[in-house]
This record gives structure tokens, C-alpha cells and sequence, in this order.
């Protein structure tokens, strides 16, 4: 049965006393000193909440061997990404190696001998397995839908995007169907995934608290913004060739090969405009908060569009922070479609997404028609009344011809086929709650930055892009271990005055 072994006061008192055994008694100043930040970032992070969280994934029974205590292990998997370390075994061997990040973590240093414990709850320090074993059970596990590596190989496409431009979803009006059929079972949550657990401790161990302490903006007009970024997977395209086909060279089989991450697909990467292999991470972030904060992360496939992600996750986000009143959400040009500012709006969210230039535009200023006042629109030329042609519901949109006189006309080159739209009154697109293009508007979409600089910041300052991963499950404990840093960093006062309220107790030794 899990339990807290003991609580974050004893975890400082055990840090205080280890380190002035090891290290202060021993006139290693100069290690405590040049690595005094880590000791900072994680002295004020109280970790004992993820208990009781994680705790339906162990046995009930107190059969067996109890197990390794979660709080020092998960605390041990952010020094492991505060350190910039990727490798499980190599950050094995540097706890056994190095006493200080095993005294961080919470375990008892490998140079500790067992017979002189003394009423010490820290456990040693654990193995390979025993860490791959508690990330699984992060990460739900169970909820994985494959239960085969095998599947047919999939070759990189060919045709490249324009610049700037995001790749098209693979099946149209997609959006409008999800919505139609979340909205249908609205009173009922989705699924838990592979990082419903992970939310979960990032939401009350972290969130509450940052939103408790005002960091992250008023829970009564609550902000957000959403994007995705790309992750690519380290694990090989190709696959692992397994069936008993004799080709010859330069011939292909579509037999199923073996894959060590099955989950990952091509996507289009329109920043570096190159196509990747991997996943696509979507996150939500507090857009008042100058930290720039996430509060929920969704990993999905990489070929999969953000707006069909931003549904998911959009749903998720809601049912999980009843305790919010959301009152905005920025999202880039991606999201423009009007079921997505639909599905907003009916969670009493108001949408601040940007035009996308190849979805349709007012046409005001057409250069063969005029509107009235009346909002009718006239040929410029003759002044003929352009025929109203229907009201096309779906896309918000009123259909116009020319007259039928035009085509024996030959002072404009227009012709009776020739269309002509307007939007109707109840367009989420262009009449969003709050008027597009509005003071208000432009600084709240101004916000939708926060998200590009949290994702910049989980990339280049922790590096869980380019960390040598090989599966889904252990980049969505990466990527959560990053946000559950940041939320931890923003917290840490100013850093000297810390430093002097940390090692007050430890001063005393240095004479």
C-alpha cells in the first residue's frame, strides 16, 4: 500500500542533515555553493499531494515488499530534467556516484551504510526498473489502446506546404462533427488517457497553489491560450523488418513491421517547414501570468490538426478546473472555424482566434460590387440589384448572382454565374462576443504569445525536444516533469534572499 512516508518538513530536515554530514563537516563548501540553485528549486516544492493521486495504482494489500516512496522518486525525475540528464541508467548510476542529488532526491546515499540507519524513513536508492515501473504508473498504462508494435510502415509524404501554411485535416468538416458529438454528450467526461494522471497532479499540486498565490491571474476571469507544438521521437521510421519475405533489392513488402513507438506519425512542421516523425504536444496557459504557465498538456499523434486537438483538450481543460470561470481563449489562425468559436461559446468562453487567409473573407471590397446601407449588395457599373441566391446556414453565409442582363452586357466583365457572398448577423466568425478587431481583442489576442513562449521554453531551456526518447510514455513524463519545473521556479523568492533563509541553518558549521 502507498502512503507518505514523511512529510516535506522532514524531507528539509533530512536535506539539512545530510548535506552538513557530507558535505559542510567535510569543508565541501565550494559544492554546495555552485550547485546551492538546485537546492533552492526543489527545498520549497512539497510533492506529498501526489500520493494520494497515484495511489488506486499500487495494491491495496500491505503483502509483498512496500513499495519505494512516489514523493522521492518523482521528485528525483525533475532534478533528472532539471540536470539535463535523459537516460534512466545514467541517472542511476549518478545518484549511486553522487551522494548530493541522492540526498536531493530523498534517498539514502549509496556510501550510507544500512546498519547505521536511525529512525531515517529515506529509502535507498532504487534501480533502473524500479523507476520505469513508477513512470508507468504516471502514466496510465493501462489506458494504452495498441497492445502489438507491429503496424505497416507509413513513407514520408512528398508534397510540401506553402510557407507559414499548416497542414490540412485529412477529412473535412472533422471539427464540426467532434463538436456536434461532444456537445451531444456533454454531461459525461471522455476517457482518462495516457496524461490524465500527470494533469491531475500538475492541477492540485501546482496549479491550485499558483492560482492561490496569484500568479497566475483572477480564477473568476481566467485567461488562456492554446497551441501545439511538434515533438519529434528518436525511435527509427522505418520499423524492424520481421516477416519471412524474400525480396530482392530495391523491392518492398507491406507486411507489418516492428516498431519501438508505434504511436508516432509524420506531421508537418510549418516553422521549419520540413515534415517530422513524432507527436504533437497541445497545451493551454494562463495568459496573465508573467511566467507564462501551462496548465494542461495533451500529446497526440503528429499528423493529427491542432483545431481537432484543441476540442479534446478544450473539454478536458473544462471538466477538470470546475473551479475556474474561464472568461477568454486566444488560439492562432489554426482554430478558424465556426463550429470551433461555437464550442467555445458554449462553455461562456470568449473566442480570440485570428482569420485564416484561406478561409473565406467579407467582400466589401469587391471591385465589381457596392453595398447600401440596407447591406444589399449593387453592381458598381449599372447599379443592378445582385439576386439573392439563398441563405447557406452552415457557413453563415447569404449567396448573391449578378443579374442574367449582364451576360449581354460588355461594360464589365461581369456575368450572370458569377457569385457574390455576404456574412449573415449570427457568423461566430466575424461577430464574435467580443467585437474583432477592438481594444480589448487586440490585447487579448496579443496574449496568445504565452504559449509560444512556454513551448520555446520546455524545448531550449530543458531540452525536452531534443531528449533522446524513444516512446510516447516517457516524453509526456518528460514534458510534464518540465511544467511542473516552471511552476515550481516561478514560485522561488528572490534567489540571494532564499539562499540566506536555506543555508541559515548551515552557516553555523562553516566556522
Amino acid at each position: 500500500m502507498l502512503v507518505v512516508k514523511y512529510s516535506h518538513e522532514q524531507y528539509q530536515n533530512f536535506v539539512n542533515d545530510f548535506l552538513t554530514r557530507y558535505f559542510i563537516s567535510t569543508g565541501q563548501h565550494i559544492t554546495l555553493l555552485t550547485r546551492s540553485s538546485l537546492v533552492v528549486k526543489l527545498w520549497g516544492a512539497d510533492l506529498t499531494g501526489i500520493v494520494e493521486l497515484i495511489k488506486s495504482r499500487y495494491s491495496r494489500t500491505n503483502r509483498g515488499a512496500p513499495p519505494k516512496d512516489a514523493v522521492a522518486m518523482f521528485r528525483s525525475l525533475i532534478l533528472m530534467t532539471l540536470t539535463g540528464e535523459t537516460s534512466i541508467s545514467k541517472w542511476v548510476d549518478t545518484l549511486k556516484s553522487e551522494p548530493f542529488f541522492a540526498v536531493l532526491s530523498g534517498f539514502l546515499p549509496v556510501c550510507f551504510s544500512s546498519d547505521k540507519v536511525d529512525d531515517i524513513p529515506a529509502d535507498p536508492i532504487p534501480g533502473v526498473g524500479t523507476f520505469y515501473d513508477f513512470m508507468d504508473r504516471l502514466i496510465r498504462k493501462d489506458r494504452i489502446l495498441y497492445k502489438s508494435k507491429l503496424r505497416k510502415s507509413k513513407r514520408k509524404p512528398k508534397k510540401k506546404q506553402k510557407k507559414n501554411q499548416k497542414l490540412d485535416s485529412s477529412k473535412p468538416g472533422v471539427v464540426e462533427r467532434l463538436v456536434n458529438r461532444v456537445l451531444k454528450y456533454d454531461n459525461s467526461k471522455l476517457p482518462d488517457n495516457l496524461e490524465t494522471t500527470l494533469n491531475h497532479i500538475l492541477k492540485d499540486v501546482f496549479v491550485m497553489p499558483s492560482l492561490s498565490m496569484g500568479i497566475l491571474g483572477d480564477p473568476d476571469k481566467f485567461n488562456i491560450a492554446g497551441d501545439g507544438t511538434c515533438m519529434p521521437t528518436h525511435a527509427s521510421h522505418y520499423g524492424k523488418k520481421v516477416c519471412d519475405c524474400d525480396l530482392k533489392p530495391g523491392e518492398h513488402c507491406d507486411c507489418p513491421r516492428l516498431f519501438s513507438d508505434p504511436t508516432a506519425s509524420w506531421g508537418w512542421d510549418s516553422y521549419n517547414e520540413q515534415y517530422f516523425y513524432g507527436h504533437t504536444f497541445h497545451g493551454f496557459t494562463a495568459c496573465d501570468s508573467f511566467y507564462s504557465l501551462p496548465i494542461h498538456i495533451k500529446c497526440v499523434t503528429g499528423e493529427r490538426h491542432d483545431s481537432v486537438t484543441g476540442v479534446y483538450e478544450l473539454k478536458e481543460l473544462v471538466d477538470l478546473y470546475p473551479e475556474i470561470n474561464f472568461y477568454s481563449a486566444a488560439f492562432d489562425s489554426a482554430y478558424d472555424t465556426s463550429a470551433f468559436y461555437l464550442f467555445n461559446m458554449h462553455y461562456g468562453i470568449n473566442p480570440i482566434i485570428d482569420l485564416n487567409s484561406r478561409s473565406s473573407k467579407p467582400e466589401a471590397a469587391n471591385e465589381l460590387v457596392k453595398i447600401d446601407e440596407k447591406g444589399i449588395p449593387y453592381c458598381k457599373c449599372l447599379g443592378h440589384q445582385l439576386r439573392n441566391w439563398g441563405l447557406m446556414s452552415k457557413s453563415y453565409r447569404r449567396k448573391w448572382l449578378f443579374p442574367v442582363q449582364c451576360d449581354a452586357c460588355d461594360k464589365c466583365p461581369a456575368h450572370s454565374k458569377k457569385t457574390f457572398y455576404t456574412k449573415t448577423k449570427d457568423n461566430p466568425r466575424f461577430f464574435t462576443p467580443i467585437l474583432r478587431g477592438s481594444d480589448e481583442w487586440k490585447q487579448l489576442y496579443k496574449r496568445r504569445s504565452t504559449t509560444e513562449r512556454a513551448w520555446d521554453r520546455i524545448n531550449n531551456d530543458f531540452h525536452a525536444e531534443s531528449a533522446v526518447t524513444y516512446s510516447k510514455e516517457r516524453r509526456i513524463v518528460r514534458v510534464h516533469s518540465v511544467v511542473i519545473l516552471m511552476h515550481g521556479l516561478a514560485k522561488v523568492p528572490y534567489p540571494s534572499l532564499t539562499y540566506f533563509l536555506l543555508f541559515q541553518g548551515l552557516l553555523h558549521n562553516w566556522d
